[in-house]
């Protein structure tokens, strides 16, 4: 997966949380573009999900001394942090510019007096997508969100096909090297920076400005409800290398509260945040797909296509993902984050779009995969998730959208993920003609919790929906559901 320049860029709060050992990192959203559209062997690259979806977060890092600020993707399902070289072939060539994208930001070793290298030629990553980055480890200071790191191994690409290093902030085990070593999040802990290796992620919604990640903390005004943990699913070898957890149930709530079923078996699942797209069993998104007349075409144009009367005929429509088992969370997904009106902006680039049984396109936040499951960005933009690294443990909770509060805690040793209660109900925003929302919380009869938007200064509607609160007796009875594939699309390591 490539993600092109103008997609997310992240700038950092220099403040750590009052005196508590927590690093809060704030994402920001440019004003958004329709990058070039690429066409690859007969297949749109997955660029063009991470085009359509807004995915790809990205945090702004120092590097060496005197800093260098770099711009690097977020991503929870690999476990380097690697900088492109200023140097790096992508960087100078226009021709691989033209394909790739402009090179974000780089790093130029020569101008950094805390640079050290760890070993020539040793550093290379491939990703499911089929795009990589080839050089060298090296060590130099290395600061986030106002934490200092010393001495951080990195990877230093010389020659890549992504235009933008990456922060893996993932397990150890499952950093590139032949041999494991220290990376970033081992760094935060041994040198006293938060207490054990954990973080949260708020991505917040599609049309949001900003998201947080907390290392070290949480935030309980960013989730509503209890926050709910289920245990990180070691690979087969029994190591601990990415954040798989067990899918138990995929259902849908309509508007009329009928619940279907599409899962048959409990699937192993990544969240993985530097994935755009939700990848699922191919048995379970056919399902699926029949059941909303989507049309299946990855296999030409790399698209799932879906019929927009979906966002105004079923508006309250949720997708609901539930985690260990029958009492464990469940995630509930509005029909606007799973289905995405952003076709039309390509068409008029020239995406081929197949015959159609609906006029109004849109695509389908999910995927059908035969081998490695994800939920990407249009899953876990609903969710609150924490990440516990040092006790195999992830929470989850339902996202408290567009909150404007914050009352952040530490993550200690004692605690691990604590026994923890968000806010009562979601938030509700108000988008004004100036842009600047109103907020307070709202709840409508039947415990349904709403968000509601007005015209914004450019036109266009900032996300007016209506969110139902998990209903856990009826998604309690659904089925089990079916884990690990991908076809073209993520960060996550071979």
């Amino acid at each position: 997966m490539r993600i092109p320049s103008a997609l997310v860029v992240a700038s950092i709060a220099a403040t750590t949380a009052g005196a508590q050992r927590v690093i809060p990192v704030t994402f920001s959203k440019p004003t958004s573009r329709l990058p070039a559209l690429h066409k690859r062997a007969g297949t749109y690259s997955q660029e063009l999900n991470n085009n359509l979806t807004g995915g790809g977060y990205y945090a702004q890092v120092s590097v060496g001394t005197p800093a260098q600020t770099v711009d690097l993707i977020v991503d929870t399902g690999s476990s380097d942090v690697w900088v492109l070289d200023s140097d790096a072939d992508l960087c100078q060539s226009r021709a691989k510019q033209a394909y790739y994208g402009y090179c974000l930001s780089t790093y130029d070793p020569s101008k950094s007096s805390t640079y050290s290298l760890v070993s020539q030629d040793s550093f290379s990553i491939q990703y499911v997508d089929g795009s990589g980055a080839q050089g060298d480890y090296i060590k130099d200071n290395f600061s986030i969100g106002g934490a200092d790191i010393e001495a951080l191994q990195m990877g230093l690409a010389e020659n890549s096909t992504i235009n933008s290093g990456l922060l893996g902030i993932g397990f150890a085990a499952n950093v590139a090297a032949s041999t494991p070593y220290p990376n970033i999040m081992n760094l935060f802990q041994d040198q006293d920076l938060i207490a054990i290796q954990a973080y949260s992620l708020y991505l917040d919604d599609l049309f949001a400005e900003t998201g947080t990640i907390l290392f070290g903390g949480l935030d309980t005004k960013k989730f509503i409800g209890k926050l709910k943990t289920v245990d990180i699913q070691p690979d087969r070898y029994g190591n601990y290398s990415s954040f798989t957890v067990v899918l138990s149930s995929l259902s849908t709530t309509a508007d009329n509260g009928t619940v279907t079923n599409y899962s048959q078996t409990a699937v192993p699942i990544i969240l993985d945040s530097g994935t755009t797209l939700t990848y699922i069993p191919s048995s379970m998104a056919n399902h699926l797909f029949d059941a909303f007349d989507a049309v299946d075409d990855t296999s030409g144009t790399g698209l799932v296509y879906i019929s927009c009367d979906y966002l105004t005929d079923n508006k309250n429509l949720t997708f609901d993902f539930q985690f260990g088992g029958s009492d464990g969370p469940i995630i509930s997904v509005p029909v606007d984050e799973m289905v995405l009106d952003n076709v039309k902006g390509y068409i008029a680039l020239g995406l081929d779009v197949p015959t159609l049984p609906f006029d109004n396109v849109c695509s389908f936040g999910v995927q059908p995969s035969s081998d490695t499951y994800l939920l990407g960005d249009t899953f876990l933009r609903s969710a609150y998730v924490v990440y516990d690294l040092t006790n195999k443990e992830i929470g989850l909770a339902q996202a408290n959208l567009n909150s404007t509060e914050s009352n952040v805690m530490e993550i200690t040793e004692d605690s691990g993920i604590p026994d923890a209660t968000g806010v009562a109900s979601q938030v509700s925003v108000t988008q004004t003609a100036t842009g600047l929302p109103s907020t307070g919380t709202s709840t409508s009869g039947g415990g349904q919790s709403t968000v509601t938007a007005t015209a914004t200064a450019g036109g266009e509607s900032a996300s007016a929906r209506a969110v139902p609160a998990p209903k856990w007796e009826a998604l309690a009875v659904a089925a089990i559901a079916g884990v690990l594939g991908l076809v073209g699309a993520g960060f996550v390591v071979l």
